[in-house]
């Protein structure tokens, strides 16, 4: 099994981090500018619906693994 890898990236507009396991792209983690919560968006150009949501980044990698995607 492949380990999760986090890399944050800087974008005009916002903060996003990408979420890689192994060579393979599983989506992307951005923060929500109203609520101030960590969305994990499936999938490499998906920015419409957020499939998980947590108050803090460590949280959300932890469902994201327990998911395993």
């Amino acid at each position: 099994m492949s380990k999760y890898e986090y890399i944050p990236k800087s974008l005009p507009g916002g903060w996003v981090m990408e979420v890689r396991k192994g060579s393979s792209c599983k989506g992307n983690i951005r923060k929500n500018r109203v609520t101030g919560r960590y969305q994990f968006y499936r999938g490499a150009y998906n920015v419409i619906r957020p499939m998980l949501e947590e108050l803090d980044l460590e949280s959300l990698k932890e469902s994201i693994e327990k998911s395993n995607l």
